[in-house]
């Protein structure tokens, strides 16, 4: 029967179990979660590529074999009991499994990753590590009791543990060649994730310019409509010259100057009449 061994460990280490360690660790739960999620793919990863060495797939045969048959409860209980003591303990395990700097590199990648010290980091390193050994050992022996059994254990496991290790880590690991073990399916995992997210951009980007377009372009505001008065305006005009021509006609006519009376020609017949008359004799009278 198939089994996925990323999510066997990732169900024993539930997020109660992991605010356990963070707390017992001083990290953000948050950041222990993310953490976490990482570092079992990654760890199983590696051992995939340790088992492909000469000699590396017996190594970690006998160390399923050796491990304790409660493992699972007392990290719970390191956990909880804030025993970092015993939780380092299986970084010591992992250093032993992948040699060198496999270690190192591990944890130096996933501090980068999720943003916890490297101190905290390496031992929820060991702590998952320890978690990935109790389980399989809890798996039909068949399946882990040999180097052939482990090795095909782990080869089978590459395209789950290449979909959940997160393409940042992935290439962050590249060069380490911890991943080697992985073969192309690392490769396709990243490439199947980047084109994920060009693909969410490009719909996104999509959808925006969709909604702009589908926004109505507001009517130009109508032109205003000229007012009429029901009256020529040609005629206004006519009748407002009409009235200043006759206002200016009647005021030059009363500025005229008066004509002089023609007395002349009527004093002088009376004149003329008068003397020719005798004069009164006011002796007699």
């Amino acid at each position: 029967m198939a089994i996925n061994l990323v999510s066997l460990v990732s169900q024993f280490l539930t997020p109660q179990v992991v605010g356990s360690l963070a707390r017992a660790l001083g990290i953000n739960e948050a950041v222990a979660q993310k953490l976490v999620a990482a570092a079992v793919p990654a760890i199983l990863a590696s051992l995939g590529t340790a088992a492909a060495a000469p000699g590396g797939a017996q190594k970690i045969s006998d160390a399923i074999s050796n491990s304790d048959p409660d493992i699972l409860a007392k990290i719970t209980q390191a956990a909880s009991g804030g025993n970092t003591r015993f939780l380092n303990e299986g970084a010591n395990l992992l250093n032993g499994l992948l040699g060198g700097g496999g270690l190192a590199s591990l944890a130096g990648a996933l501090s980068q990753f999720s943003g916890a010290p490297h101190p905290a980091t390496q031992t929820l390193l060991g702590t998952a590590t320890q978690a990935a050994v109790g389980t399989i050992g809890q798996q039909d022996p068949s399946m882990w009791s040999d180097a052939s059994s482990i090795l095909s254990l782990l080869n089978s496991q590459k395209d789950v543990i290449s979909a959940a290790l997160p393409p940042e880590v992935s290439k962050a690991l590249g060069a380490s060649g911890l991943l080697a073990g992985l073969g192309g399916a690392a490769a396709a995992a990243t490439r199947t994730a980047a084109s994920t997210v060009s693909s969410a951009a490009t719909a996104a980007s999509s959808t925006v310019s969709s909604a702009a377009r589908s926004i109505p372009t507001p009517p130009p505001p109508p032109a205003p409509t000229p007012t009429s008065s029901g009256f020529p305006t040609w005629a206004i005009i006519l009748i407002v010259i009409v009235v200043l021509l006759a206002i200016w006609w009647f005021m030059t006519q009363n500025q005229k100057p008066a004509e002089p009376a023609k007395t002349g020609l009527l004093n002088s017949p009376v004149e003329y009449v008068l003397g020719a008359l005798p004069a009164p004799d006011l002796m007699n009278d």
